[in-house]
């Protein structure tokens, strides 16, 4: 639930800023999430428990234009427990629905990719930074923050359900790098995304599907950030039931990879318990700018399940498990194998 912020004049004028006479309306929201996570790597005999405390706080701004363009904007003042303060760009949303985001805007793509169902809570062994697999249906969407992405409203060209977005992004004033020790930067980013929703008798139906394509800095590097994704949910009452695909080349740092990405899961709501079950699959063959990819592959696989209950308004409860299955240039990192679970709760306002 967010809580109204009152910015009135005469705030203003005690804070020092007496020439202020109007504000902006803004609200804040965030959540308090600890608990226990319990991990059993493939290497080890025994169980490693830690306690997790994870908050998270954000203030929203925005404001009407009188011509009904509303302008909003915002920040971040800690996220899952780092202490930051990191601000969001412009979003102008106008009178037909349509919006257009500006700085840090994103990727259009990953703005359409569906929500697939899988197990939550805060479970999971650290994998190891060699292993480059894709982790996520958005692997490969980054673009730099100097950019504009613009949504259609909804039943966008006349079509019922259907919804769309076109980014493109901008850093062409760096300097051109090469070498294994090379750092990527990207440069300009083109991308598309879209969204269908319908009923099927009495389910329904939701389609993503985007495209991202970036250039990067880099002279040696024989690959470009090219990436595609598709999903589909199904909702039938309680019961709703997903999948996702990703495949592509992507560059970061200072190596090329080539890989995919695929999800399912489902979730069922039953009363105040929500069950959630999921599994997820992803590869890469990574390899040092200007080299083919010709090495052995790093995967990961995961099947996670977790339950949720609704304690009280604001407060839910959450028990989730997850077995992951990592492997590194084709063989099999035990350290970075095995199971992991998590008790704890996640108090929001």
């Amino acid at each position: 639930m967010k809580k109204e912020l009152l910015l009135a004049s005469a705030l203003a004028s005690t804070m020092g800023a007496a020439g202020v006479a109007e504000a902006a309306s803004a609200t804040f929201s965030g959540h308090n999430r600890t608990g226990v996570t319990g991990t059993n790597p493939d290497s080890s005999d025994s169980d490693t428990v830690v306690e997790k405390q994870l908050s998270n706080f954000n203030v929203s701004i925005s404001e009407t234009t009188d011509a009904g363009v509303t302008i909003a904007t915002g920040f971040t003042l800690t996220d899952e427990g780092g202490a930051e303060s990191d601000a969001s760009g412009l979003t102008l949303t106008f009178t037909d629905g349509s919006s257009l985001q500006l700085i840090e805007a994103g990727s259009a793509s990953a703005a359409h990719a569906v929500s697939v169902p899988g197990g939550g809570g805060e479970v999971g062994i650290t994998n190891t930074s060699s292993n480059n697999s894709a982790g996520a249906l958005t692997t490969g969407a980054s673009s730099d923050k100097v950019g504009f992405d613009y949504a259609t409203a909804a039943d966008a060209f006349g079509i019922e359900g259907f919804s769309a977005n076109v980014s493109a992004a901008f850093n062409s004033d760096v300097s051109e790098t090469s070498g294994a020790n090379a750092t990527v930067t990207l440069e300009n980013a083109y991308a598309v995304g879209v969204t269908y929703v319908t009923t099927a008798g009495d389910s329904t139906v939701t389609v993503g599907a985007g495209y991202h394509d970036a250039t990067n800095n880099s002279q040696s590097a024989t690959k470009d950030n090219a990436v595609y994704h598709v999903g589909a949910t199904v909702e039938t009452g309680d019961l709703t039931v997903g999948a996702g695909f990703m495949d592509g080349d992507w560059v970061a740092e200072n190596n090329q990879m080539q890989g995919s990405f695929a999800s399912v899961g489902a979730k069922y709501v039953s009363g105040d318990i929500t069950f959630n079950v999921g599994a997820t699959s992803g590869d890469a063959k990574d390899e040092v700018l200007g080299t083919n990819a010709t090495s052995a592959e790093d995967s990961v696989d995961v099947i996670g399940a977790s339950v949720d209950y609704v304690i009280a308004s604001g407060v839910t409860g959450t028990v989730g498990y997850r077995n992951q299955d990592s492997n590194d240039e084709g063989a099999s990192a035990a350290a970075f194998s095995g199971s992991s679970w998590y008790v704890g709760a996640t108090v929001s306002f």
